[in-house]
């Protein structure tokens, strides 16, 4: 009879532990300082033309976030800013790959070695398209890589991709503010911007 009585019980706590678990907190990316960029257009779209990720990528056997992708849709998001009454500008992912590679390494029992490595590689367009013919595109890219020990723990993967992540995304927001500043400087506007006084209300009587 008290075995009628365990086994359920057992059974019901094993679900509630399966149940109470949570997924891992979501990491906002390190962009480093972050300038933010007026532009002379109504709209700032992203476009991802990247495409699926290689056969050898990490992101295929971990849940790594954010991805790359999400990483430059937050740079986005977080530098260009449209203030304009006309025109459009459109960031285009074309590359946001990560991979994994083998490092040449001894066996050596006694020593764990650096065995791979994990490439991170990005390139962005960012076309503008103004009033009249008005016009730019510029590009840039950005790659990083972290090693890896032999056998390396969860948590060293997970602070392998943190560290590559957060170093490519500020190679790259960095290259992506010196190609704006050089060859869009038509549409960065650096005034400030003047929004109209709000009319007096009128004096009741």
């Amino acid at each position: 009879m008290s075995m009628k009585k365990i086994i359920p019980t057992l059974v019901c706590l094993a679900f509630v532990s399966a149940c109470s678990a949570e997924p891992p907190a979501r990491v906002k990316p390190d962009l480093g300082p972050v300038s933010k960029m007026s532009l002379d257009v109504l709209t700032v779209s992203l476009v991802d033309h990247s495409g699926i990720q290689p056969a050898n990528s990490p992101y295929n056997t971990n849940h790594f976030q954010p991805t790359i992708t999400e990483s430059i849709r937050q740079w986005a998001t977080d530098s260009l800013q449209a203030v304009g009454t006309a025109g459009t500008a459109t960031v285009i992912i074309k590359d946001a790959s990560l991979t994994s590679q083998a490092v040449p390494h001894s066996d050596d029992w006694f020593t764990r070695e650096q065995s791979t490595k994990y490439v991170a590689h990005a390139e962005v367009d960012v076309e503008i398209k103004g009033r009249g013919e008005n016009y730019a595109m510029v590009s840039a890219q950005a790659s990083r890589f972290e090693t890896l020990p032999e056998n390396p723990t969860e948590a060293e993967r997970k602070n392998a991709y943190t560290n590559v992540l957060n170093s490519l995304m500020r190679d790259l927001g960095q290259n992506l503010d010196t190609a704006l500043h050089e060859h869009a400087q038509n549409f960065l506007i650096t005034a400030p911007i003047m929004t109209p006084s709000p009319m007096p209300m009128p004096a009741s009587h």
